[in-house]
């Protein structure tokens, strides 16, 4: 694990350096000779149970010709960086699982229904949810260390990521109450858990995101400024000396609350400023009149193409030190991949560069929307039809009746996403701060939903006894809750086992082991 978090960070497959895909492969043969060794260690502690060598020769070979392998492909990395050598590891990955299940069914000593596999990945679910928590206080302090960091629609989304959080922790716990199930019940279930593992990363990672995104967009909504060139009246009688005064007069409150991070951005500012003197005073009563009447079309000049250059400018940088305030620096990462590849272009103005990050970074609001949506809808699902994998009672209207509204809940999440397909439609949602409480009300009601435990009366028919009243037949299976799980009980004579059905089974002693078994 320490070595890939030292590798991770320099993982790039479109700029792949050798030393890093190299280390990566040997990283990959190490942990499978561990595994190996592992299970080499096992072998010799149940050496004298013959039946169970070919176990786990079988299972030690899987891993040692999968380390053979990484260790092979180790040496296929050269200075290219582009190669597609990297899939095998991915391919030799799927093979080793698929085939570790094989033994699993295959040889019983290697079954996991008698281990504590399934306490572990509700472990891990544990640990992916308590990194959100970590992720979303970091957030906060983000935003925190900025001016006017609290408003009421900060309050209400920080209130909602907490919540969501929450909630997604309840439901899962709710859902998940066995500990054990049949062999290809728990092997189905633990399969499913990595792709909803993978979706509830995309999906806490996403959301922690929109309360840093909800910050930047309402800075931007609710910018005061008192700009003179939006000012008619005023605009009429104004020189282009006035308006370049009032302008870094306003500039200068802005930046103080903003500043840039890097000498471009103010070097972009202090030559759009300069600029403003070379638009004629003439021009200031014609955009004051296009601005005043609907009627009035304003001529299109060279004054005009400067004065939009000028703001197209300056907007951009004030968007950027917006963007690097609230750490969303892609502006650096554009610095730093520059540097890497050998200096910045000098074919490219200061102005096209701010225009390129600004237009990269709102690219990047749009993807961190699109997957965190799309997330939370697999989320749900995946975590849907474990529910249902890991059911232990007989099926009833209700809950089958609110697995599909889990569904379609599911679904309407993930098609939210659909919202690329009209660009104005997305602007106006994007720029909204509904994007974190419109999954907190999603996940409010599949909780809402999971704790309606019984048949309501909608299901019964008019001549059966009326459910939750004392002493009829419908109280005894409605008070009996759908996710009872099974126990031991001690009833007349020997101990008995009781099923989910509440069928009861007589106790069997687990076998002892003996030379020649299988069991261990």
């Amino acid at each position: 694990f320490v070595g890939f978090a030292v590798v991770a960070p320099k993982f790039d497959p479109n700029d792949q350096q050798i030393a890093t895909m190299r280390a990566m492969s040997l990283i990959l043969m190490a942990s499978r000779l561990g595994l190996t060794i592992e299970y080499g260690s096992i072998l010799w502690h149940v050496r004298k149970f013959k039946n169970v060598h070919i176990a786990f020769y079988a299972q030690m070979s899987i891993h040692f010709i999968a380390a053979m392998i990484y260790l092979g492909i180790t040496f296929r990395f050269t200075h290219s960086h582009e190669s597609r050598v990297f899939i095998t590891w991915y391919v030799v990955g799927v093979l080793e699982v698929l085939t570790t299940f094989g033994a699993a069914i295959f040889f019983p000593v290697l079954g996991l229904s008698k281990t504590h596999l399934m306490n572990r990945l509700f472990l891990l679910t544990v640990i992916i949810l308590g990194e959100s928590i970590v992720v979303l206080a970091d957030k906060v302090v983000i935003i925190v260390e900025a001016p006017d960091s609290w408003d009421a629609s900060i309050i209400g989304i920080l209130v909602a990521g907490v919540a969501t959080t929450y909630m997604v922790f309840l439901v899962y716990w709710d859902w998940m109450k066995s500990a054990y199930l049949p062999p290809l019940r728990q092997m189905i279930w633990t399969m499913i858990h990595f792709p909803f593992h993978l979706a509830l990363v995309l999906f806490m990672q996403g959301f922690t995101q929109f309360i840093q995104w909800s910050k930047v967009i309402d800075v931007l909504n609710n910018l005061s400024t008192n700009w003179l060139i939006f000012d008619p009246d005023r605009l009429a009688h104004a020189t282009s000396e006035q308006v370049q005064q009032n302008m870094t007069k306003e500039l200068r409150t802005f930046f103080e609350s903003y500043p840039p991070k890097y000498s471009d951005t103010g070097d972009l500012i202090t030559e759009a400023v300069a600029n403003i003197t070379d638009i004629s005073n003439s021009f200031w009563p014609k955009l004051a009149k296009a601005f005043a009447s609907d009627d009035y079309e304003l001529p299109e000049d060279k004054n005009l193409d400067l004065l939009s250059t000028i703001l197209e400018a300056l907007f951009t940088a004030m968007d950027n030190s917006v963007f690097s305030t609230f750490e969303i620096d892609l502006e650096g990462e554009a610095l730093k991949e520059s540097r890497e590849k050998g200096g910045e272009d000098g074919n490219q103005s200061a102005a096209q560069f701010a225009a390129q990050v600004d237009d990269a970074t709102w690219e990047r609001y749009n993807l961190v929307f699109t997957y965190g949506y799309i997330a939370a809808g697999a989320c749900l699902a995946l975590m849907v039809l474990l529910s249902i994998v890991a059911r232990v009672t007989p099926w009833k209207p209700w809950p089958v009746i609110r697995s599909i509204v889990y569904f379609l809940l599911a679904l309407g999440m993930g098609l939210v996403a659909l919202l690329n397909l009209n660009e104005d439609k997305l602007d106006t949602y994007l720029s909204t701060p509904w994007l974190l409480p419109t999954l907190c009300i999603a996940w409010t009601v599949v909780l809402l939903l999971t704790h309606i435990h019984h048949d309501i009366p909608l299901f019964f028919n008019r001549r059966s006894p009326v459910p939750g009243r004392r002493g009829s037949n419908g109280s005894k299976s409605n008070s009996d809750s759908e996710h009872a799980q099974p126990m031991v009980s001690n009833m007349e004579g020997a101990t008995s086992y009781t099923g989910a059905s509440g069928t009861p089974y007589g106790y069997q002693p687990a076998p002892q082991p003996h030379p020649g078994s299988e069991y261990v």
